[in-house]
């Protein structure tokens, strides 16, 4: 009887560990992170435009601006 409560509990521990290897990230695949773009429809010089009117109305700073206009350009 004692057999059987032992084989039981090593029985459990065994699926236990088993099931959270797989749960919790126990396996060796690699988790990449892929940063999300903006999707624009509208053309680089139109983006342009709006931002300097943004700008204009104090909607955004001065660096701001620069930021997103150098971001807008490298595309």
């Amino acid at each position: 009887m004692r057999y059987l409560n032992l084989s039981g509990i090593v029985l459990a521990t065994a699926l236990t560990l088993t099931l959270a290897g797989c749960c919790c990230g126990g396996t060796d695949t690699e988790t990449k992170i892929i940063e999300k773009q903006p999707v624009s429809t509208a053309p680089v010089g139109e983006e342009l435009i709006k931002l300097k009117e943004a700008r204009d109305k104090g909607a955004i700073s001065e660096q701001e601006y620069e930021a997103a206009k150098k971001n807008l350009l490298k595309q």
